[in-house]
């Protein structure tokens, strides 16, 4: 076009016409959310098993928090969150026949994308597909069979991949989550246990509540 004014004008009558169009749209907007439930961790025998008696504490309540953005019907994309929770691992050390307790901490930032199969109006079924960016914590409590000492906080990041399955029901400003999630393998191999955190799969079973705006 060759006067400014008459390319600002179509322009403007575009946006005005696509902005509408835009906010009419019921599956396309932005949410938050927050949710609570049972965590559960495998610990990896090679790095925690000492051969004697060996008691794991591993279950625990954990929590979410979470943003996200409903691209559309069938796809979403989600940043959260999620404190999986604290667990223990009890043993006896050889030769000592002292105690030894170990506290298992997780959490960490997820990045996911949801695929998401509508069915009725108001419920779906979605997957998760994505990364949880973790850090594990261990403290060692009586090291080495030596009693009332202890090793605090040693910690090890990764990532590993993210997998879910879930059912929604999402209503005009807001809705309820049931969702399985399986974390991955956390924390670090140990040679000796000393220098790591110790390995762990952990999944968790949770239900949430997401707000619409």
């Amino acid at each position: 076009m060759k006067y400014p004014v008459v390319r600002c004008a179509v322009l403007a009558t575009l946006l005005s016409a696509a902005v509408p169009a835009q906010a009419a749209d019921p599956y396309s907007y932005f949410y938050l959310g927050l949710g609570m439930g049972y965590s559960h961790v495998d610990f990896y025998p090679a790095d925690f098993s000492t051969g004697l008696t060996d008691i794991p504490k591993d279950y625990d309540a954990g929590f979410r928090v979470f943003a996200g953005y409903q691209i559309n019907r069938n796809w979403a994309f989600e940043i959260g969150y999620n404190q999986a929770g604290k667990f223990s691992y009890d043993t006896q050390v050889p030769a000592t026949n002292v105690n030894q307790q170990i506290d298992y901490k997780v959490a960490g930032m997820e990045v996911s994308l949801l695929p998401t199969v509508p069915f009725g109006s108001k419920f779906s079924i979605f997957g998760r597909l994505g990364g949880y960016f973790s850090q594990a914590r261990t403290t060692i409590r009586n090291p080495g069979g030596i009693p009332s000492d202890f090793i605090p906080n040693i910690q090890a990041s990764t990532v590993s991949f993210l997998s879910g399955l879930g059912l929604q029901y999402i209503g005009d400003q807001a809705g309820m989550r049931l969702e399985y999630e399986n974390l991955g393998k956390v924390g670090s191999a140990c040679s000796p246990f000393a220098d790591c955190s110790g390995r762990a799969n952990v999944q968790q079973l949770s239900i949430n509540v997401l707000f619409k705006f």
